[in-house]
């Protein structure tokens, strides 16, 4: 069989390479780094999303620091994905249209672009574990053993992202509408295992302030409105998923097409998850990190057409990830310096050349030194082997900061705060305000600027006065429907 596709197999293998080199130029991004500060700071749990990716990178740091490392967990994952979806494949059709799909996928930009998404990496890989091993135990004789593995990969899906609830909903319509009343043993151990992994994470939020719930169903929706640019960037996001010649070749298949196992598999997967996402589009735009862990069940559908077809699909998707990986690489060579007079030229020497800010920041000894964004901190404090925390943010994102750092142990000290902006006249003003005295300046940093505020005899009262009340009154004033237990921001600061 393999001898037959050596095209097809030739052009994943040299994309898959490409990814490989890719994934070794890329600088650090920043969520990335952020990650890597959880890593640093094993929890329960973290203030925006379960888990599981803090965790991952925990053990793989036993072995080494180095984020390249961290980063060919995504690769193997990415692999690993696409060997599962040719064996759910496997459950509806025969062996060589299994493997065109999974050769479809690893053919795919999509692939690519996920070495950029480290947290939905575990909920993709162990989503689509939990998948498979769910549709083995309702097929299979040792039903107990795959209905227990399901539920243990469902569960730390659940643990890497929420988004896992809407695969959990999705199989569910499907085996009890497929299997009926045979389901019901698989179903109730799955769940049984399931609601472990929910009551974990239901401890953790209990205890921590409701951190997860509070980013995910609050922060995130507050100021929410309608957009008709959002919905139409979501359909467009689809037809960039499954591809418009993915898509033709389904439409012009479709009378072709029977009421078999995969279309009630992805039917019922796809109805709920993108119909959610369709609603949720109304008002918020959809990015593609959301979809990630349906993609496999939008592949899963060609698995129904014939042999030319799938050919033509590896094919086309192979021509697209190499215009990704051309266009990728063409910015990764173009000198630093043609970026000069974009307005985010600091932006692009954080992230190229980090070890020329810490060598600033290390020869001046700016101690303690602080960033106004996580992105910030968290890449000096992975490049330049130090703590860099957030301070006078009130932004949604990045909030761990709120409990790793207690900015009472301040009061009265001198800090410095680097910023890749100017500081702008409302900016000073909450400086005056909380410093007896404050100095700024401009660093220039191959040829970008970077701004330096030097705070000297801190009032954290007045702190306490403009940002953490704000916080507070934003991020920990819970519904009242909610469960209360002792918050460690609220009683920190006595709020």
């Amino acid at each position: 069989m393999i001898s037959a596709y050596t095209k097809e197999i030739r052009a994943v293998v040299i994309i898959s390479l490409l990814k490989l080199l890719l994934l070794i130029l890329l600088p650090l991004t920043g969520d990335e780094a952020y990650f890597i500060t959880w890593a640093q700071h094993p929890m329960a749990g973290y203030y925006d999303h379960p888990p599981m990716i803090g965790w991952i990178l925990y053990l793989m740091s036993f072995i080494s620091h180095n984020y390249l490392f961290y980063r060919l967990f995504a690769f193997a994952a990415i692999l690993m994905v696409a060997y599962i979806l040719y064996r759910i494949a496997r459950v509806y059709v025969n062996k060589e249209t299994a493997f065109l799909v999974a050769l479809a996928l690893l053919a795919s930009p999509v692939e690519i672009l996920v070495i950029m998404m480290t947290n939905d990496v575990p909920l993709l890989l162990f989503g689509s574990l939990g998948t498979l091993f769910l549709l083995y135990s309702l097929q299979k004789a040792a039903w107990l053993r795959y209905a227990l593995l399901s539920g243990l990969f469902l569960g730390l899906a659940f643990l890497s992202k929420y988004f896992a609830v809407f695969l959990m909903l999705g199989l569910l319509l499907y085996v009890l509408s497929t299997y009926r009343s045979r389901a019901l043993r698989s179903v109730s151990v799955v769940i049984t295992v399931i609601l472990l992994f929910v009551a974990q994470n239901l401890y953790f939020n209990y205890h921590n302030c409701w951190n997860n719930i509070m980013f995910n169903f609050f922060s995130r929706t507050a100021q929410s409105h309608f957009q008709l640019s959002s919905v139409l960037g979501y359909l467009a996001l689809l037809l960039y998923l499954i591809t418009p010649w993915g898509l033709y070749y389904l439409v012009t298949a479709r009378a072709r097409l029977k009421s078999t196992g995969v279309i009630r598999l992805c039917g019922a997967i796809l109805a709920v998850a993108l119909g959610i996402f369709f609603i949720v589009s109304l008002k918020k735009s959809i990015g593609l990190h959301w979809l990630l862990l349906f993609v496999p069940y939008l592949f899963l559908l060609f698995s129904m057409l014939d042999r030319a077809q799938l050919q033509k699909i590896i094919r086309f998707n192979a021509r697209f990830s190499y215009l990704h990986l051309a266009l990728l690489f063409a910015v990764l060579i173009t000198p630093v310096s043609l970026f000069k007079e974009h307005k985010r030229y600091a932006d692009v020497v954080l992230f190229t050349q980090p070890q020329s800010i810490c060598s600033v920041i290390n020869n001046r000894d700016l101690t303690p030194l602080f960033a106004y964004g996580y992105s910030t901190a968290s890449l000096l404090s992975y490049h330049c082997k130090r703590e860099v925390h957030m301070l006078y943010n009130t932004n949604k994102y990045g909030r761990l900061d709120d409990k790793l750092f207690d900015v009472r142990t301040l009061n009265k000290q001198n800090f410095f705060l680097l910023d890749k902006r100017a500081f702008n006249a409302h900016d000073m003003a909450l400086f005056e305000s909380t410093c007896q005295q404050v100095n700024v300046e401009s660093l220039r940093i191959d040829d970008a600027a970077f701004y330096l505020m030097q705070c000297q005899q801190f009032d954290y009262n007045a702190y306490k006065e403009q940002i953490l009340k704000r916080l507070k009154a934003k991020y920990y004033t819970f519904p009242s429907w909610l469960p209360r237990a002792p918050c460690y921001f609220l009683q920190r600061y006595h709020l």
